[in-house]
C-alpha cells in the first residue's frame, strides 16, 4: 500500500523547507500569500492529512512547558474607561474564564486597549503582529454598534464575545439566551405565576441579539391564553428608562412576576416601598455576586469565556484567518438558580411503588 504523504514529501514537491510547509498549512501569515496557496494547494495533490495524535501531543507538551514568554492571545477591549468593563460581573467572568482556560493550555491572555491615547485600529493590528500574536477575543463593547472596521483582520484568528459588535460580524461564543429565558419563563409559570411582565434597560434586549424579547413574545404565543397573560413589554429604549416610567409600567400593568436584567429594577422596587415575593416577583436573567438570593439565571460566564478560547484556538490550528465567510456561534446553556425573590413551585409528589401482595 502506498505510504500517506509526510510534511517533507510535500516539501520536496514544492521545493521549500519543511518548516514552510507547517507555517504554509497553519495559513501563518508570516508567509507571502502566494507561498501559502501554492504550498497548500501541493499538499491537497498529494492527499496530505496532519496526524491529529501529533497535533494533540504538540498541546499537551505546550500547556506543561510553556516557554518563558508563552503564545499570547490578545483580548481587545474598547470601552471609554481602560477597565471600565471590570464594572460588570459578566464580563469580568468572561476575561476571567479565558485567562484561566488560556493558561490551562500553556497561552498568555493579555488585555490590549483601542483608546490607548494616540491608538488606531490599523496600529493596534500592527502592534499585534510585531508581538507574532496571531489570535484575538474581542470583549463586549460598551454599547451595540460598529467598530473595528479598519483592524487588519486578514491576519488574525478572532472570536467575538457575545453580540454587541454589529460589524463585522466574527465567530463568536456567549450564553443561549434564548434558552435562558425560556428555562426561567416556565420555571415562573411552574410556580403559579400568570402575569409575567418583561422590563430592560436600554441596549439589553439588543446586546443578546434580541434573544430576549424572542423568548419572551414565543412563550406568550405558545401557552394556552388561560395560562398567561400577554402584558406590555417595557424597553427603557422605547418609553425611557427611570424609576418613574418603571412606576407607570408596573401600575398600569400589575404583573405579578417580572423577568429583568441589571440591577435598575431591584433598586427601583425597593424605591417604591415594594417586598419581593410578596407584592411581586422578581426574576433575573443574569445572576451574579451583586444580587445575592434573587431568582434567576447563572449565564455561565466563566464557561463562556473559556469556550472563547478553545474555539480560537481550534481556528488557529487550522489556519483561519480573517472575516468569516460563514460565522459560527458557541453557545453555552444557562442554568436556572432559585431564590428569595419568589416563590417556590409546589412540589410534585412522587406516587409510591404499590406494594407486593402479601403470600
Amino acid at each position: 500500500m502506498k505510504s500517506a504523504p509526510r510534511l517533507k514529501d510535500v516539501a520536496a514537491a514544492a521545493g521549500v523547507s519543511v518548516m514552510t510547509v507547517s507555517l504554509a498549512l497553519r495559513n501563518h501569515t508570516s508567509l507571502p500569500l502566494t507561498t501559502r496557496t501554492r504550498v497548500q494547494k501541493v499538499a491537497a495533490k498529494l492527499g496530505y492529512r496532519p496526524d491529529p495524535n501529533i497535533s494533540q501531543l504538540m498541546e499537551r507538551v505546550r500547556s506543561k512547558k510553556p516557554s518563558l514568554t508563552g503564545t499570547v492571545l490578545a483580548y481587545l477591549t474598547a470601552h471609554e474607561q481602560r477597565h471600565g468593563w471590570k464594572v460588570f460581573p459578566t464580563q469580568r467572568d468572561y476575561r476571567d474564564g479565558a485567562m484561566k482556560r488560556a493558561q490551562e493550555l500553556g497561552y498568555q491572555l493579555e488585555e490590549f486597549w483601542l483608546r490607548e491615547p494616540n491608538m488606531t485600529e490599523g496600529r493596534l493590528s500592527r502592534i499585534l503582529r510585531n508581538r507574532g500574536i496571531e489570535g484575538v477575543i474581542v470583549a463586549p463593547l460598551q454599547s451595540p454598534g460598529e467598530l473595528f472596521t479598519r483592524f487588519e483582520w486578514e491576519h488574525f484568528s478572532v472570536v467575538e464575545l457575545g453580540y454587541s459588535l454589529r460589524n463585522p460580524i466574527l465567530h463568536r461564543c456567549c450564553n443561549q439566551q434564548f434558552q435562558s429565558m425560556m428555562l426561567l419563563l416556565a420555571r415562573l409559570i411552574d410556580a403559579g405565576y400568570r402575569r409575567i411582565g418583561l422590563a430592560m434597560g436600554p441596549g439589553q434586549d439588543e446586546r443578546a441579539n434580541h434573544h430576549w424579547r424572542a423568548a419572551y413574545l414565543a412563550t406568550q404565543s405558545l401557552l394556552p391564553k388561560k395560562t398567561t397573560r400577554n402584558l406590555p413589554i417595557l424597553f427603557g429604549e422605547d418609553l425611557g428608562w427611570s424609576v418613574d416610567v418603571f412606576a407607570e409600567w408596573f401600575r398600569t400593568t400589575a404583573p405579578d412576576a417580572i423577568v429583568t436584567v441589571g440591577t435598575d429594577v431591584q433598586s427601583w422596587l425597593a424605591e417604591l416601598k415594594m417586598k419581593t415575593p410578596e407584592d411581586v416577583a422578581l426574576a433575573n436573567v443574569d445572576i451574579n455576586e451583586t444580587m445575592p438570593g434573587v431568582t434567576g439565571i447563572n449565564q455561565n460566564a466563566l464557561l463562556v469565556g473559556a469556550s472563547s478560547v478553545d474555539l480560537l484556538l481550534s481556528l488557529m490550528r487550522t489556519g483561519e484567518r480573517g472575516l468569516p465567510t460563514t460565522p459560527r456561534t458557541l453557545m453555552v446553556d444557562g442554568v436556572f438558580v432559585p431564590g428569595r425573590t419568589t416563590r417556590p413551585a409546589p412540589r410534585v409528589k412522587t406516587p409510591r411503588p404499590a406494594a407486593a401482595p402479601v403470600s
